[in-house]
């Protein structure tokens, strides 16, 4: 899924050398700031190329702010001559292929050491709902707002916008870019659960303390580290009780023995099939 993030991404790259993509307001005309602007915007094209190409979590941020925000460009574009419908529909199929769970997966676990397999944790549902478009949103915004006054009204407007923008655009991406550090991590000694949203630490499990792995039912008493994330959570049945700082607020945790857990991975059929592989016992 990386290398077709990647083809797509430089289909947009191609048809914008050759269509009309770029908004009136933005296309140089022989001034600085016009120039600027453009200079800028491949610099951002280039950067979100790299992300695509270089795996980790922070990479998996920039390509999920850039590759939607260079759709939404190239749908702004003033005509719809041949090569701009092919570049809006390469960009609306890279921004449907990098927010797919497996693409997070292959970016964030490309990144893993030795023989580790990582699954990504799904958000809470507050976070889907409240906060995650929004900071989409300030994150292009914030990144926009400078370049676009620049070309607009000139130099003055356009550091001024910069000059808020930039940090309010990497507050926002930074809020993002700790939403890809959730984990459920297979090691060869068992698995680790990595979520600062549930966890005041993250929670080395070994295989002799793990008695079952397998889909949570509906009644069960077991301890929630899913921050309350949409979807099928895995409950992790203990064979012996396991203490761990369990987070009952933002900035509080308290010490629990816990016996059972459930996590919610992305791809939970995927994580029980490692689990089954690597000698677990699948409930």
């Amino acid at each position: 899924m990386r290398a077709g993030a990647g083809a797509v991404w430089l289909v947009v790259g191609v048809c914008a050398l050759i269509g009309d993509l770029v908004h009136p307001v933005l296309r140089p005309d022989g001034g600085a700031a016009h120039t600027t602007v453009i200079v800028v915007m491949w610099l951002a094209y280039v950067l979100v190329l790299a992300a695509i190409v270089l795996p980790g979590p922070r990479a998996l941020t920039v390509v999920r702010i850039g590759v939607p925000a260079g759709a939404l460009l190239v749908a702004l574009a003033p005509s719809y001559e041949p090569a701009v419908v092919v570049g809006l529909a390469a960009g609306l199929l890279g921004a449907v292929v990098v927010v797919q769970p497996a693409y997070a997966e292959a970016q964030v676990d490309a990144s893993s050491y030795g023989d580790e397999r990582r699954f990504l944790l799904r958000p809470p549902a507050p976070v889907i709902g409240a906060l995650v478009a929004p900071l989409w949103g300030i994150s292009v915004a914030g990144v926009a707002a400078g370049p676009v006054l620049l070309a607009d009204q000139g130099w003055a407007a356009g550091i001024a916008a910069a000059s808020v923008g930039l940090p309010a655009a990497a507050l926002a991406a930074h809020s993002l870019f700790r939403l890809a550090l959730r984990w459920l991590v297979f090691v060869p000694n068992g698995l680790v659960v990595h979520d600062h949203l549930a966890v005041a630490e993250p929670l080395p499990l070994g295989r002799r303390s793990v008695a079952s792995i397998g889909p949570a039912r509906a009644d069960t008493a077991a301890t929630d580290l899913t921050a309350h994330a949409f979807g099928m959570a895995l409950e992790l049945r203990l064979a012996e009780p396991v203490k761990a700082g369990v987070r009952i607020g933002r900035n509080h945790s308290e010490e629990r023995s816990l016996t059972a857990l459930l996590v919610s991975p992305s791809r939970p059929a995927a994580a029980l099939a490692t689990a089954e592989r690597r000698g677990l016992e699948i409930a």
